[in-house]
Order: C-alpha cells, then sequence, then structure tokens
C-alpha cells in the first residue's frame, strides 16, 4: 500500500463543501475585514440638493481655469468721469428747439455778479448779452449787407457717436487751425451751448480719447463749490501755453461751464430775448 493511498483512508471521502457552508464563511469573512479597517470621518451634507453639488462641480470649473485670471484694466479717473457725464447726459429728455428761438444763459461769477446771454439757435436772429453789467446786443447773420457765417447757439446735425463727434471737431468748424488748442476751443465753445442729449454724450466721450487729460477731484467752481474738473493743457500755433477745463457736478454729472467765464447756474430754450426759462 502506497503513502497517498494511507493518507485518502484517514482522511476520508473529499467531497466539495456546501453552497449553505460557503456563504456563512463568506459572511464571517467580509464581517472581520470590516472590523479590522480603520473607520472614516463621515462627512454630512445636510440640504445638499443634486442641483447643487452641480451648481459645486461648475464653481470649481470657474474658479480654477487651466491660466491664471486677467483682471480688468480700470478706466483712467478723467475717462471714467467723462463716461459717467456722458451717461447722465444720454438719460437727459430730448427737447428740439425751433430755429427762431434762443438759448438762454445764466453763468455766476466768483464775485457773486451774474451774466446772461440769449443767443440765437440757428444764427440769423439778433441775440442779447448782459456781461458785467452790460448790455450788448448781438448781431444775427441775416440781412445781406455783409458778408457772415451764422454762429448757431444750438447747432443741428451733430454726430451722436464719440468717433463721428472726434472727426467733426477735426474739422476745424470755423476755420481754426487742427491743434489740440484749437480742438480745446472747440470743444469748449460746444459744450457751453444747447446740445441735444445724444450729441452732448459724445462731445464727451469725444473728450475722453483725446491726449493728456487730467482729473481734478479738488477742483472749484467760480462760487467755490467742490467740482469734477477735467483739464488738457495745450499751446497755440505762436507756443503759448493754455489749460482748458469741463467742470461738473460730482453727483448729477452736470456740465457747469469750462472754468474761464464762470459757473452756469441756468440754461434753458426761450421764444425770445429777454425772456427767461
Amino acid at each position: 500500500m502506497d503513502d497517498m493511498q494511507l493518507l485518502r483512508d484517514f482522511a476520508g471521502p473529499a467531497g466539495l463543501p456546501a453552497r449553505e457552508d460557503l456563504a456563512r464563511k463568506r459572511a464571517e469573512l467580509l464581517a472581520a475585514a470590516a472590523s479590522a479597517r480603520p473607520r472614516r470621518r463621515r462627512v454630512l451634507w445636510g440640504g445638499v440638493t443634486a442641483a447643487g453639488l452641480a451648481a459645486a462641480a461648475a464653481a470649481v470649473v470657474v474658479l480654477t481655469p487651466a491660466g491664471a485670471p486677467i483682471a480688468p484694466v480700470p478706466e483712467p479717473e478723467p475717462v471714467r468721469i467723462l463716461h459717467a457725464a456722458a451717461a447722465k447726459a444720454r438719460a437727459l429728455p430730448d427737447v428740439i428747439p425751433r430755429p427762431d428761438q434762443f438759448v438762454y444763459t445764466k453763468t455766476r461769477l466768483a464775485d457773486g455778479r451774474e451774466n446772461e446771454t440769449w443767443a440765437s439757435v440757428d444764427g440769423t436772429h439778433d441775440g442779447l448779452s448782459f456781461v458785467f453789467g452790460h448790455e450788448t446786443f448781438v448781431a444775427g447773420c441775416h440781412g445781406g449787407k455783409s458778408r457772415c457765417v451764422p454762429h448757431p447757439a444750438a447747432p443741428a446735425n451733430l454726430p451722436t457717436d464719440a468717433d463721428g463727434m472726434l472727426a467733426y471737431l477735426h474739422k476745424s468748424t470755423y476755420g481754426e487751425g487742427d491743434t489740440l488748442h484749437d480742438l480745446g476751443n472747440e470743444v469748449v465753445d460746444l459744450a457751453g451751448g444747447y446740445l441735444r442729449p445724444a450729441v452732448r454724450a459724445a462731445l464727451y466721450e469725444a473728450v475722453a480719447k483725446m491726449p493728456g487729460l487730467v482729473a481734478r477731484t479738488d477742483a472749484k467752481d467760480a462760487t467755490g463749490r467742490a467740482v469734477l474738473g477735467i483739464t488738457w493743457h495745450s499751446s497755440t500755433e505762436h507756443g503759448i501755453g493754455n489749460q482748458d477745463e469741463f467742470l461738473f457736478d460730482p453727483v448729477t454729472f452736470t456740465y457747469l461751464g469750462s472754468g474761464m467765464f464762470g459757473v452756469v447756474v441756468s440754461q434753458g430754450i426761450v421764444d425770445a430775448v429777454r425772456q427767461r426759462p
């Protein structure tokens, strides 16, 4: 008798284990493994819905871009002020004056004196001014007795966008040159008259494109009130330095004048000279 036969006789028949025995042993093995595994801290997601999880996932995508985020470049202060003034101007009611009407303007000087002017809307009617206490007749361009060019106080058909307005200013409307000094004269002249809201907004936006602008947040008007000032330096063709200035109300961004002729305290459209709005 060989050794293998002795072992088979000693162990008895080696049949397969029953299915119930396998299931019981498997359960015992899994239970033992679970009890030996270190416990993790439970994270409670109270109130988190599927939509919330989706939003969180989206937020991760937004907040962790492949490249570093690029912060927007802030506008220079003069440009910011001019754009704010343009936005306020564009929101004003649009009033279209008749050619036979007048633009009334009252300005106040540092010493308290007030000047008043009645300027022809189309430049062909006789106007009037009270300046430094003196009444002056302002002749309109009419009658045909002498050659003249109308200077309308409310020019018609002006551009309503910044680029168009800048091109208009460069045309030297009244025959001046095309230097920054001449451009400044055009700008101040236009701003002092009556402009429809979209036109005034375009003027401010055009000025914002001019070089050398400086914001003066400590500026004061002729009456001593704190205002916002935009200045730019220029020189005439003869090298004479000049400084132009726009003054704005710091709250409403209303145009208050150029700083040279007092502060604008009232302006409107009237039907006749000596009439006030």
